[in-house]
């Protein structure tokens, strides 16, 4: 068990890491155009809020939010969105309302035979909302801030209508369920190795071991 913990600290530091990466690369490329849409970013801190159960579901959107923090006090001139409350609390909502989205929807196609209606439109949809809540989210909390809160719908609307929000459902849309089938595989080779079972075939330990998709949203 404290091997598995150790394993799964190692991967939050590389998941953190790459985050980061992706957030840079994000700002290199997309700030001569104006834009900020975290079109690489965004969908791996969703897809680190699905593929596993709901304890680790505020994982991938509080890293996402600490990048942004940090990124903000080092590399913008906007100080006050690198404010916790501003770039991380909000974010860290955004795996709970993926998460439960990809759950319901999950138990909802399970009987579905259709591979990609069973597996990937529910990761494909929780991405759609995990993007939405980010963005709902970051910008009532920076309305709030700003002690405007009764503008905070004209600001959504407002951004709601612009590009790079449209290309942020896009991207998470389609590359969610891509990354949440390699976090999975990642996940029970290396965080949750199986147990070895004896000849007898016995439960080791009196635990039953599955691997179905149900045991790892418990």
């Amino acid at each position: 068990m404290k091997k598995d913990k150790a394993h799964f600290i190692a991967f939050v530091g590389v998941m953190f890491a790459l985050i980061f990466v992706l957030f840079l690369l994000e700002g290199a490329l997309l700030s001569p155009v104006g834009m900020t849409a975290c079109i690489l970013s965004l969908p791996v801190s969703i897809a680190l809020s699905i593929y596993d159960d709901w304890k680790k579901s505020f994982v991938g959107g509080t890293l996402l939010g600490v990048v942004s923090c940090i990124f903000c006090l080092i590399f913008s001139v906007f100080i006050k969105y690198a404010n916790p409350l501003i770039s991380v609390l909000p974010r860290m909502l955004i795996g709970i309302t993926a998460y439960w989205t990809y759950f319901g929807l999950s138990k909802l196609f399970k009987k579905a035979k259709n591979a990609f209606v069973c597996e990937v439109l529910p990761a494909a949809i929780a991405g759609i909302v995990g993007s939405v809540t980010n963005t709902v989210l970051y910008l009532l909390a920076v309305a709030i801030w700003d002690g405007r809160a009764a503008d905070a719908l004209t600001a959504i609307m407002g951004v709601a209508v612009t590009i790079y929000f449209p290309i942020e459902l896009v991207a998470c849309a389609i590359l969610v369920p891509v990354y949440a089938k390699v976090l999975r595989k990642i996940n029970r080779s290396l965080i949750n190795k199986p147990v070895k079972v004896a000849e007898s075939n016995e439960p080791v330990n009196g635990a039953v071991l599955s691997e179905n998709i149900d045991d790892n949203m418990s």
